[in-house]
């Protein structure tokens, strides 16, 4: 086992300030992980943080970094459209890399990053890391136990205002609005994850998709909305068994959980980040699990996969591709599932434009808790 991984990050936005940093700075944290090096284009912002936390070097041009920086893994914290050219510099260097979601902007570049990790013998994760929550893990073992019966429909949602309604702390949220951002890569990213890491690879991709909401501001200037705000995917996994998607800038609050499972037996909720309150939901028609039919709220075992330590999701995706480097362990945020959920994504786009049902062709290889 590795001691200690030392560790780059790129992109010191409101991201890497509000969950990221406060953690890695952290004692505890700093006895499996150094941060040797923060690399931002903003000038002094990359220092800012260096002198607030006490961590590397400071940057403003990211090759320099990690030419000069002796560094395992670099953690890539910049918007979505920057991230496969920095995953590839980091790779092509021998750095292992963790990439906020989403992993790229397109999917043959996250095919393309796997292959050259695979080449170099070295490890690609990619964030949001669902299959790492207790909930989905125990959903998934009901789902393979034949709990609720055969699955037959599900429900996704990643509903969002739009980030100019949010506090962005002055960091400028158009990019969200232009290609290589928009809902489905953002925030759909999420319920496609739990989806695909609970049922599988999916076999085939149909949407709708469009701008509803055209006219946007953020600090009194007009945004340029290039990408779509509302789109809704329609997945095939074979067996007559069916997902409803949707990714979108338009949804001004909710009430309801992120993924929903409908089995011939029963029904599984996730609340994810939608109804955080109620985090795992089952009805049941008959006695399982020491539980009576009807709905119930279980209990899952022991979560040795999280931190013991409290962190947000983000940082713990982050903390688990650290462990799996130092263990030399698989990890449960692989980047050949986050590949699948992309090319989803984009053939879900070239659907609701052609008007016909789009074959997928990645896969990868599922979980088994």
């Amino acid at each position: 086992m590795v001691e200690k991984l030392r560790i780059g990050v790129v992109g010191c936005g409101y991201i890497a300030k509000q969950e990221y940093f406060p953690v890695m700075a952290r004692a505890s944290m700093r006895e499996d992980m150094e941060v040797v090096g923060l690399c931002d284009n903003v000038p002094g912002r990359a220092e800012q943080y260096v002198n607030q936390y006490g961590f590397g070097r400071a940057y403003t041009n990211y090759k320099k970094m990690i030419d000069e920086v002796e560094m395992d893994l670099v953690a890539i914290l910049t918007p979505i459209p920057l991230h496969y050219e920095e995953a590839k510099i980091a790779l092509e260097r021998g750095v292992s890399c963790y990439i906020q979601k989403t992993m790229t902007a397109t999917y043959t570049q996250s095919i393309e990053l796997n292959e050259l990790a695979r080449e170099k013998g070295l490890l690609v994760c990619a964030s949001p890391g669902q299959m790492l929550l207790k909930e989905h893990q125990h959903a998934k073992v009901m789902i393979d136990r034949g709990e609720i019966g055969k699955i037959c429909l599900i429900k996704g949602q990643g509903p969002h205002p739009g980030h100019e309604r949010q506090e962005l702390f002055g960091i400028d949220p158009s990019w969200y609005y232009k290609p290589g951002g928009g809902p489905m890569l953002d925030v759909a990213v999420y319920p496609l994850t739990s989806i695909t890491g609970l049922m599988g690879p999916a076999k085939r991709v149909s949407g709708f998709s469009g701008i509803a909401i055209k006219d946007r501001t953020w600090q009194g200037d007009k945004l340029d909305v290039q990408m779509d705000d509302n789109t809704v995917l329609l997945l095939d996994f074979g067996e007559g068994c069916f997902a409803q998607v949707s990714g979108n800038f338009v949804t001004m609050n909710r009430t309801t959980p992120q993924v929903e499972l409908f089995g011939s037996e029963g029904v599984i909720q996730l609340g994810g980040w939608t109804l955080k309150e109620v985090p795992l939901q089952v009805y049941t028609e008959r006695e399982i699990l020491g539980s009576k039919s009807g709905w119930y709220r279980p209990t899952p075992p022991v979560d040795r996969m999280r931190p013991t330590e409290t962190m947000g999701w983000t940082m713990t995706d982050l903390y688990h591709t650290v462990q799996c480097l130092r263990e030399g362990t698989t990890p449960l945020m692989s980047g050949e599932q986050a590949a699948h959920v992309i090319e989803i994504i984009e053939k879900g786009y070239q659907s609701a434009r052609a008007g016909r049902v789009m074959e997928l062709e990645t896969t990868f290889q599922t979980y088994q808790f």
